[in-house]
């Protein structure tokens, strides 16, 4: 999860090109100039091909090997989320539930309130109870070793869910995780980015929040992004903000960051409940200009910012397909199968093309089809 001024791929073509024509006449530098014109219309294009390929609905055709999980009837999953009082988390720990009862198997989220304490408390409950699986479902395991150690000598194995990006190995020392398309993400919204500005250098601006885990994978894939694939002289320039801090500084930083830098053409918060506050922030320093933001979750307030024109994009995951994983991850380690080399949920890029398929107003998890759900209870012997 912050703060940070990064200026990626400053390449002067105009400059080299305007040197070429003074040595050697007017020919060379229209032709420089154009080359270089074409060159980043052909980067923007190529970038917009894999935005409009990744607003597919995701295929259910590579979910792992199929396991039976009969045996395992009767078990109990304990799940400890970062603040069960949280609707994010809550919305999510009520979708794991539903999705192990479909296979007999109970589930118990432990009332957690964001302290170590009660984390520690969850697993000692969970170990007491003999659970067959726990659940982090946010408290880093980093943070809790003591713990979990307690529980892999009970014979317990502990899952983190939905920290890690998916091409990152797994927490040392546990075997099985939950992964999430983080850097993906990330990727897909600098290239709407890209795309959108067809051929223009994008000067976004990234907001991030530097104490979450994911953060500073996906400012690096935006960088990386906008150096290798974006049009010569993209950059960006990054602000951070701290979780609690959304709703009293996103706005005023953005506006800030705006006027400081007219040039700023594209904004991609890390996280679309972030744009909740950026929007207002354009909108007060760059009103006579378009300045888009470009986002990840698909949480359906925002989609319902992009069916309204104040959100380009989200790049959005269903909660309810996570939910599917999150479990299948934990029904291979009770059973003690290989885990599913990283195993996460997919995305799909929503934007004004497709958001009617979300729904009206949009709905949590909409948009995904309805194959998926089938398509897990089949890979567990269950359909």
């Amino acid at each position: 999860m912050r703060i940070s001024k990064i200026v990626v791929a400053v390449v002067v073509a105009a400059s080299l090109g305007l040197l070429a024509g003074c040595g050697g006449g007017s020919s060379g530098t229209d032709s420089g100039t154009s080359n270089a014109s074409a060159a980043d219309a052909q980067k923007a294009q190529a970038a917009q091909q894999k935005v409009d390929a990744a607003k597919a609905v995701p295929g259910t055709e590579d979910l792992g090997p199929a396991i039976d999980v009969s045996s395992l009837k009767g078990k109990t999953i304990y799940s400890i989320p970062i603040d069960s009082k949280a609707e994010f988390y809550q919305a999510g720990e009520a979708a794991m539930k539903i999705v192990a009862e479909k296979a007999g198997v109970g589930f118990v989220t432990f009332p957690s309130d964001g302290t170590q304490t009660s984390y520690q408390q969850g697993i000692a409950q969970a170990i007491n109870a003999k659970a067959g699986a726990i659940l982090l479902n946010g408290p880093l395991p980093s943070t809790l070793g003591p713990q979990i150690d307690d529980a892999t000598k009970a014979g317990i194995p502990v899952i983190p869910l939905h920290l890690s990006d998916k091409d990152t190995p797994p927490v040392t020392g546990l075997t099985y995780e939950a992964f999430a398309p983080f850097n993906e993400a990330a990727h897909l919204m600098t290239l709407a980015a890209i795309g959108a500005g067809k051929g223009t250098p994008i000067h976004a601006l990234v907001i991030q929040a530097s104490e979450t885990g994911p953060s500073k994978g996906m400012v690096d894939t935006i960088n990386k992004a906008l150096a290798d694939e974006g049009p010569a002289g993209s950059d960006a320039t990054v602000i951070n903000v701290a979780v609690p801090q959304w709703s009293q500084q996103i706005q005023s930083q953005v506006q800030s960051a705006l006027l400081k830098n007219p040039n700023i053409n594209a904004v991609l918060p890390i996280y679309d409940s972030m744009a909740l506050y950026a929007a207002p922030g354009i909108q007060q320093a760059a009103g006579g200009r378009e300045v888009p933001i470009y986002t990840f979750n698909g949480t359906p307030s925002i989609l319902k910012m992009v069916q309204d024109g104040s959100v380009a994009m989200d790049v959005a995951e269903n909660p309810d397909w996570v939910a599917y994983v999150n479990i299948d991850v934990a029904f291979r380690a009770m059973l003690g199968a290989p885990p599913v080399a990283a195993e996460s949920g997919p995305v799909r890029v929503i934007d004004k093309s497709n958001v009617a398929d979300t729904g009206n107003p949009p709905q949590s998890g909409k948009g995904f089809g309805d194959t998926y759900a089938g398509a897990f209870m089949k890979l567990w012997g269950l359909g």
